[in-house]
């Protein structure tokens, strides 16, 4: 659910806050069997998720160059993905690596921090976790990996419509 912060209260008398938030949805429904309980809540700043419009083109560009390079689609998302995509490095202990793997879907040994001992990986999130600033570097990594294929691609103003619209979203 989303909404804003609309009133903070402190008192000098009581250590206790009191937050009055509006919500965009109908909390109504929750009201009853959450107002008695201790809750944990987390507030953070919106992000807004990316866009299906980002994510189709994305793919058709991934369709086109794997096309041109004789490739899979699915080798191409993840050259990507390394290249452009957001990820990061863990280390893993051996006696939970194949627990750790099994859950992770890209990934590879990192090539100066592996050893038999310490077992470091790198790992990339896929894009549909990513919001909009995330898919937009990631779309613009494919955008110019496909000009440089010679591949034909949106224009400056039909990629900027496409996010104008969806920053209305």
């Amino acid at each position: 659910m989303q909404g804003r912060i609309a009133d903070l209260t402190v008192s000098v008398f009581d250590p206790r806050q009191r937050l009055t938030l509006e919500l965009d949805g109908d909390f109504r429904p929750l009201y009853d069997e959450l107002k008695d309980k201790t809750l944990e809540i987390t507030i953070k700043p919106f992000r807004k998720k990316r866009s299906l419009d980002q994510n189709s083109y994305a793919w058709v560009l991934i369709g086109k160059i794997a096309d041109k390079l004789r490739a899979s689609k699915d080798e191409v998302y993840l050259t990507m993905l390394k290249r452009y995509g957001q990820g990061g490095v863990i280390k893993v202990q051996p006696q939970n690596e194949q627990a750790i793997l099994s859950a992770l879907k890209y990934y590879e040994p990192h090539e100066k921090l592996y050893t038999d001992k310490e077992k470091y990986y790198r790992v990339w999130a896929g894009s549909s976790g990513y919001n909009t600033e995330e898919m937009t570097v990631f779309v613009d990594g494919i955008i110019s990996e496909s000009k440089e294929l010679g591949i034909e691609t949106m224009t400056p103003d039909e990629l900027a419509e496409m996010r104008s619209l969806e920053a209305t979203r």
